[in-house]
Order: C-alpha cells, then structure tokens, then sequence
C-alpha cells in the first residue's frame, strides 16, 4: 500500500513512476527479493488503474475520484487488484485486509466509507 501511495502522489505530481525504486525504497531490499506477491499487487494495481478508477468513480456518491486522499485511493486500487487481477480470494477477505488498512492509515470512521465502496465494485 506504500508504495502505491508512492506511486500515486508521483503520479499526482507528474513525476516518472520508478515501481523498483518505490518499492526497495519501502521494504529497504532488492526488488527482485520483494515478495512475488506484493510486487505483483503493486504492478498489477499501477498496469490497470486507468481501468480501475472509472469503476469506483461510478459507484461515489458526492465523492469524486480526484479528491479522496491518495491513501485511500492506494487502499481501495490495491484492494481491486487483489480480487481481480493478482490471486481470487474470498471478497470478505480483501474487504477486511482493506478495513484494517484503513483503521490504521486513515481517520477514525474511514473504514466504512472503505468497506462501503469495496463491497459495491468487487
């Protein structure tokens, strides 16, 4: 989630997105010996994020896109990736590993703005 929150505010900023560099940056290791996983999550979530957005830009009431915090849209991207495009696991599951996410990175009732959304796109 890091380093999509990396990723994202270069993006924001118009910035080259370097995903080996923000991801050694983030576990301090090569990125070769990153787990496959989280590479594949990040890779994956940053390859399709022109996909992605549209489909929870369609499910925000009074919400846009561009104005959610870059945490919570790395929070809910790698959540999409996950399901979808990395490894099919049970969508209770990826809502969970989101809510937690967001009750540590984000403001206190956050997480069901989290859990919300997710269960309408996965």
């Amino acid at each position: 989630m890091q380093s999509l929150y990396i990723a994202l505010t270069y993006a924001a900023m118009k910035e080259e997105i370097d995903i080996p560099k923000i991801m050694e940056g983030v576990y301090k290791t090569p990125f070769n010996d990153i787990d496959k996983f989280s590479r594949g999550v990040v890779i994956k979530t940053l390859a399709h994020t022109n996909e992605i957005v549209p489909l929870f830009e369609n499910k925000l009431k009074n919400w846009k896109w561009s104005r959610l915090p870059k945490i919570t849209q790395a929070i809910l991207l790698m959540s999409y990736a996950h399901y979808h495009y990395v490894e099919k696991v049970d969508k209770a599951v990826v809502i969970n590993t989101a809510i937690r996410l967001a009750k540590k990175y984000l403001d206190q009732n956050d997480y069901k703005f989290i859990n919300g959304v997710l269960d309408q796109v996965l």
